[in-house]
């Protein structure tokens, strides 16, 4: 059973209303049905697989945290605490929304590598050192694990800020159509791809059909052809590096020892096929590709990262239920480091 605790917290630098972020803690539980159970619905955790690692999901741009609510309960169901957050606030000059919490300036060609861009994590980690501090879930959560995932534009954030010297804990990042090739206004040349830190492993996937990144090229700084426009895997190819401030290393190699980096590559996959469900009120989904093929894609992205964080959090000595899950019929291509 799953179940989830609410909470919220204050972003420093934030302008008021626009400075907090409200979440929700996933984790497995069990019911009694005994009369408090039944009177408050606050059910009590599950420690039979604690401690748990910890995901924490960062949303893309205009994208709430219900289409993400699906993972979130596969996680926590294998016994990953998972938290997800919604953050309400500028997300471009005059323009509110939803935003995984970006500091832009900490993403230029002098600054990118040196601080966190990620406002809204440091708040996020200090609510889970509370939780694990005291209440239902204290002692449970296995805080030297924690997984950060996102999709979009909260995965590129995800990807840069998967860094355990800034966030302690911090060992690995699943993410889905999402690259770190910045946009233009930034300052880097044109094409440039940004490289990931060389001790954390990362599992990229993507769908070969995105239309939203196909349809964004434009931002990039260059007239890059529609053919040559692959920042995911440019970002598997040059990102994962020996030293974080150059790209194209030869990253880790995974097997019986350390776990490696893999790309993952869904044949019918769009932009969207990591949501259930969709909004269509927002966010740029209307030049995504059609797909009949999610409800397959959502499993197989399930099995890989319960796998994934499994072998990163040492739960699993080898890649054996990796290559398992990498096996599903809508798995196209994949690669490892």
């Amino acid at each position: 059973m799953v179940r989830a605790r609410h909470g919220a917290v204050r972003v420093p630098g934030a302008a008021a209303p626009y400075d907090t972020a409200h979440y929700r803690l996933f984790h497995p539980a069990t019911y009694g049905a005994t009369d408090a159970e039944r009177l408050t619905g606050q059910l009590p955790p599950d420690p039979s697989r604690a401690p748990w690692p910890v995901a924490i999901v960062l949303p893309g741009i205009n994208v709430g945290p219900e289409g993400t609510r699906w993972l979130a309960e596969r996680l926590a169901g294998a016994g990953v605490a998972t938290l997800a957050y919604t953050f309400v606030g500028e997300v471009m000059s005059g323009v509110v929304g939803i935003t995984p919490g970006l500091d832009l300036g900490a993403l230029g060609p002098t600054t990118y590598a040196t601080r966190p861009s990620a406002t809204a994590l440091g708040p996020l980690l200090d609510a889970l050192r509370a939780e694990q501090a005291t209440g239902p879930c204290a002692g449970l959560l296995d805080l030297e694990h924690l997984v950060l995932i996102g999709h979009s534009a909260g995965g590129t954030v995800a990807l840069e800020n998967a860094h355990p010297d800034w966030f302690p804990g911090v060992c690995a990042a699943v993410t889905y159509a999402a690259h770190t090739m910045p946009v233009a206004a930034l300052g880097h040349p044109p094409g440039a791809v940004l490289a990931l830190h060389p001790d954390v492993p990362v599992m990229l996937m993507a769908g070969a059909r995105d239309g939203i990144i196909a349809r964004s090229r434009d931002r990039y700084g260059a007239a890059i052809p529609a053919a040559e426009h692959d920042p995911i895997r440019r970002t598997f190819d040059e990102g994962i590096v020996g030293d974080r401030g150059t790209a194209g290393g030869q990253g880790v190699v995974g097997g019986g020892g350390r776990c490696g980096s893999y790309l993952v590559v869904f044949e019918h996959g769009t932009h969207q096929s990591f949501l259930h469900p969709t909004d269509t009120t927002t966010a740029r989904g209307f030049l995504d590709e059609p797909s009949t093929a999610d409800p397959a894609i959502r499993q197989a992205i399930g099995d890989l990262t319960v796998a994934f964080i499994d072998r990163v959090a040492g739960r699993t000595a080898d890649d054996a239920a990796l290559r398992e899950a990498l096996g599903h019929s809508e798995v196209g291509e994949w690669r490892q480091r």
